[in-house]
């Protein structure tokens, strides 16, 4: 491999703690940083819905934020904002995510606001309403966004179930959430073991703990775990549509979070498609103008890994697209080289380095991390595992690409794909 400019060593403070009662806190001191971010997960996403209630995440996110036992919407809002408070939160397919990024100053009121927030909702019926209107429209969005649309749809054909649902939810499972629903959840899935905070910042650890300890003594509670999971059901669909564009999305298995070779994935994926110099849109857009754009992404859970591919094409192109996607994926073994390698681990560690630039992105990483592995590394040994894989170990792991049978999904007119042809 080619020679690389040493990454400089950093000095970090990250540590874990568990409470007594469960709830797993993450801090890192960062040093000069006038802010302080909270990034709090709670172990109620769009997994515990079902086909009768998908959607009740979506819904449960949005009720959150209007209203707790001690104040109403306007008062909850009001407090927020008298601390200066930037929040937002998202569902995800094991947690709802809650964030929120302050000045150290604020640090006790935004983790007692934020934990007012997901421990004591009041779900007042006199807010659902509006509050299901805005889920609905959320989901109605999805008409006017096929990328959107087609990375969900993919996710549901290819993914393990019960991690398939998109977050969103359905419009009969929307419709059918009640507050009771609402309130079950809250009861069965927002306890504190299994319930993680992290938080980067202008900090100290001790204080940190003092605070969350206090405000968590009468917290009590665990979720009930459940292991449980059958496959997707994968294989080629296209989703028929009059439009003048066909849009493409394929999905692969990769290593899971915490697995050996995930440094290794991730090298092949940007060398892949994870950059405009990498083969895909080298081969596809630049030599063929197949697409406008294509690329790949590598996500992962502590259950499952995956690498998705995205573009668009015209309907003329959409087969040749396909196939020649196809054709770069499964030889990439074959002549692999070094220089692409360390273009990949340049660019993995260039996002790294300015990920850790922000606070909020800092608690964010170790929530997850956390979460999916049971540890938090620090900047320099994420850069580190990157850097100790080597061109030869890429290349043998990539081997596995020669046997891949992608699950494939498009949107598109009639007979713009023949996937018995492929």
């Amino acid at each position: 491999m080619l020679a690389r400019t040493p990454t400089p060593k950093r000095m970090h403070m990250m540590t874990t703690h568990t409470l007594p009662n469960g709830l797993q806190l993450a801090t890192e001191h960062v040093g000069g940083a006038g802010s302080v971010s909270l990034h709090l997960l709670l172990p109620a996403g769009s997994m515990c819905d079902t086909d009768k209630t998908d959607g009740c995440a979506a819904l449960f996110l949005e009720m959150l934020f209007r209203g707790t036992k001690t104040m109403n919407t306007k008062a909850l809002t009001h407090a927020f904002d008298a601390a200066g408070m930037q929040r937002s939160g998202s569902v995800g397919t094991h947690y709802i995510r809650l964030s929120a990024t302050t000045t150290t100053d604020h640090l006790r009121t935004a983790m007692e606001l934020l934990l007012d927030v997901a421990t004591a909702p009041s779900f007042p019926d006199s807010e659902l309403n509006a509050a299901r209107e805005g889920c609905l429209q959320g989901l109605a969005h999805l008409a006017d966004d096929p990328q959107q649309e087609i990375s969900f749809s993919l996710r549901s054909q290819h993914l393990n179930r019960p991690f398939h649902r998109s977050g969103l939810g359905t419009t009969e499972g929307l419709n059918g959430v009640t507050t009771g629903d609402l309130h079950e959840r809250l009861a069965s899935r927002c306890v504190p073991q299994g319930t993680i905070m992290a938080i980067a910042g202008g900090i100290e650890t001790t204080e940190c703990v003092e605070i969350l300890t206090s405000l968590t003594t009468n917290w009590t509670g665990a979720i009930a775990r459940d292991s449980s999971q059958s496959p997707g059901p994968r294989g080629h669909i296209l989703i028929e549509r009059p439009t003048s564009q066909v849009h493409l999305a394929m999905a692969w298995d990769a290593p899971p979070a915490g697995h050996d070779d995930v440094a290794r994935e991730r090298l092949l994926s940007v060398s892949l498609g994870g950059t405009t110099s990498g083969r895909l849109f080298t081969e596809a857009r630049q030599r063929r103008s197949l697409c406008y754009s294509i690329g790949t992404r590598y996500a992962r859970t502590a259950e499952q890994g995956w690498v998705t591919l995205h573009a668009s094409t015209t309907p003329e192109n959409a087969q040749e697209l396909v196939q020649t996607s196809l054709a770069e994926i499964t030889r990439v073994a074959s002549d692999l080289g070094s220089d692409e390698i360390e273009r990949a681990s340049r660019t993995i560690i260039s996002s790294l380095t300015m990920q850790g630039e922000s606070t909020a992105a800092r608690a964010a990483y170790m929530a997850t991390s956390l979460a999916q592995t049971g540890e938090c590394l620090s900047l320099q040994q994420r850069t580190e595992q990157i850097e100790r894989v080597s061109t030869e170990d890429v290349v043998e792991y990539a081997k596995r690409y020669a046997e891949l049978e992608p699950t494939i999904v498009a949107i598109g007119p009639a007979g713009s794909l023949v996937f018995e042809n492929l």
